[in-house]
């Protein structure tokens, strides 16, 4: 062998290393950069989800004061009706004396007018008496002894006299007595009827003022009760948007650990079957955007002895599923009565051409029941739950309830 020969079969060696290397590298570069901007979504996620538990913990520490607010309020607000109770019995009591006392009042007034009238009336017949015996006294003692008809007569006439006028005098001053007592009873009574009515008065204003305090008390009570009912709201929404926060970083990390672990077992040397291309026919996208392995076709499988109803595309733990076209999401979760426990976590999607595509053996969600997805929309994560011999996707479509070869609706690139 000539040594022209020898250097050249060196040089294509060497030329041959170095595309290797430079294959390689541009194969990690790509995975490289995109292992950084899952870790960059990790700490967006994060942080989202810091910031949603940092206002969950304000919102219950609001919702406790409120609640604590309310329960003084509440308490406060029973200790004014109480006092109202209380304070009502008073006023009661007081209107019911006062209205005695007017009774009282009228009664003493009234005495007090009749007692004048009595006077009134005695005086005017003592004065006439004493007008008839002022006359009797202008005539002598002798006048009277000759008429009258005996020494027995004239005596009895003169004592007559006399008792007649002690009589009134008598009967004047206890008349007079009578009056000043019914004076002094119907004042006592006017004064014991204006107490009354102070009384009745104030205990009205107090009444009144306790009225105001609870009127007050109510209404801060229903805007307290509102803020209250609009915190709670607050509070489980922050729940819920945490427990999505909380699935969103979830998938993130299990779609940033798929991408490391294909980076790191990533090389040059894949097998023809997975280097393989699919791209949807008209509007509709493969549904693992950068895995094409299809590991099992539609049909049947001779190995296990049934046919078998989807593709199943092998893809690392994680791997992105988007939506085969725009839909409805209809079923999300675990398999219940109507659906196959071998498809382990599952979503469903009706599209509105009237396909219907199933996703099977999943690990975790990004969508929820009721959605509507767009086309290359991401829904969920590959995995191998139900029953699966490794992490793959199980791919199915149905029209009109029957099974279709997923393939019709992609073609192979390359």
């Amino acid at each position: 062998m000539s040594r022209k020969t020898t250097v050249k079969r060196w040089s294509m060696r060497l030329l041959a290393s170095f595309l290797v290397v430079l294959t390689v590298s541009i194969g990690f570069a790509p995975l490289t950069g995109r292992v950084e901007a899952a870790s960059s979504k990790v700490t967006q996620a994060q942080k989202k989800l810091k910031g949603i538990q940092d206002q969950l913990a304000a919102t219950k520490s609001d919702r406790n004061k409120l609640a604590n607010r309310q329960k003084k309020l509440t308490g406060e607000l029973a200790y004014l009706e109480n006092r109202s109770k209380e304070q009502r019995k008073v006023y009661d009591e007081a209107l019911e004396q006062k209205e005695l006392a007017l009774e009282t009042m009228v009664m003493y007034q009234q005495s007090y007018a009749c007692a004048l009238q009595d006077l009134d009336d005695k005086v005017a017949q003592y004065e006439q008496r004493i007008a008839r015996m002022y006359e009797w006294n202008q005539k002598s003692v002798f006048e009277m002894l000759i008429t009258s008809d005996d020494l027995a007569s004239f005596f009895t006439t003169m004592r007559l006299m006399k008792i007649v006028a002690d009589a009134d005098e008598q009967a004047l001053s206890d008349l007079e007595a009578a009056s000043a007592l019914a004076e002094e009873l119907k004042q006592e009574a006017e004064e014991s009827y204006e107490e009354m009515t102070q009384l009745v008065n104030e205990a009205d204003a107090v009444l009144a003022e306790i009225k105001k305090e609870q009127a007050l008390a109510k209404k801060q009570l229903s805007k307290l009760s509102n803020s209250l009912e609009l915190t709670k709201q607050k509070q489980a929404q922050l729940e819920r948007d945490k427990t999505s926060a909380e699935r969103n970083l979830k998938a993130i990390k299990i779609e940033e650990e798929a991408k490391k672990k294909r980076a790191s077992t990533k090389t040059t040397n894949i097998p023809s079957s997975r280097n393989a291309l699919y791209v949807g026919t008209g509007k509709y996208i493969w549904p693992t955007p950068g895995s094409f392995w299809v590991t099992s076709h539609f049909g049947w499988r001779a190995k296990y002895g049934r046919f078998h109803y989807g593709t199943d595309i092998g893809c690392a733990t994680g791997t992105r599923i988007v939506a085969m076209a725009d839909g409805v999401v209809t079923y999300v979760g675990w398999p219940g009565s109507n659906y196959n426990w071998a498809y382990g976590k599952m979503i469903v999607i009706n599209h509105y051409d009237g396909t219907q595509t199933r996703y099977g053996h999943l690990s975790a969600f990004n969508c929820h029941m009721g959605q509507k997805v767009k086309a290359g929309q991401v829904i969920g994560y590959t995995g191998n739950t139900g029953r699966s011999s490794g992490p793959h996707l199980h791919f199915e479509i149905r029209v009109n309830g029957k099974h279709v070869n997923p393939m019709n609706y992609f073609k192979r690139t390359r």
